[in-house]
């Protein structure tokens, strides 16, 4: 007797969260940038001390953005994409605290948008389809 398939066949297409989750990191990766670029046009390129932290820290959101849209969309990882989206929250809220940073409605959407991709990727509905994708990869 051949024995019963433990679960069904982990789905190719992401839920919807995951599209969700992977169109607003984009756009919070856009606004990370235009933050370096801001940065960098109103330095002129010279960093004094510790100020080019004004120009790495971005520089490395922007990338964990885009690399955890891309490892979410092909279920690879979850959890790369909810960091990268958690620290920039935490960044922005952190600026907004300090009272820094008054952007108006602009900057509640650099508040809320990565909240959002936070959630969603760290989702239990996302998360189970990740492991299901990583185990039907390993099995076969």
């Amino acid at each position: 007797m051949a024995p019963a398939p433990d679960a069904t066949p982990a789905s190719r297409t992401p839920p919807v969260p995951v599209f969700a989750a992977a169109v607003l990191a984009m756009i919070s990766a856009l606004v990370t940038a235009f933050f370096g670029v801001l940065v960098l046009a109103f330095s002129g390129g010279r960093f004094e001390g510790s100020a080019w932290l004004l120009v790495v820290v971005p520089v490395m959101l922007f990338v964990g953005l885009v690399a955890g849209a891309v490892l979410l969309l092909t279920g690879r990882s979850w959890l790369v994409l909810a960091v990268a989206a958690g620290v920039m929250t935490a960044l922005v809220l952190t600026g907004y605290v300090a009272g820094g940073w008054g952007g108006g409605s602009f900057g509640v959407l650099t508040l809320v948008v990565p909240l959002l991709t936070t959630v969603l990727a760290a989702l239990p509905r996302v998360r189970s389809w990740v492991a299901a994708r990583r185990a039907a990869r390993a099995g076969g």
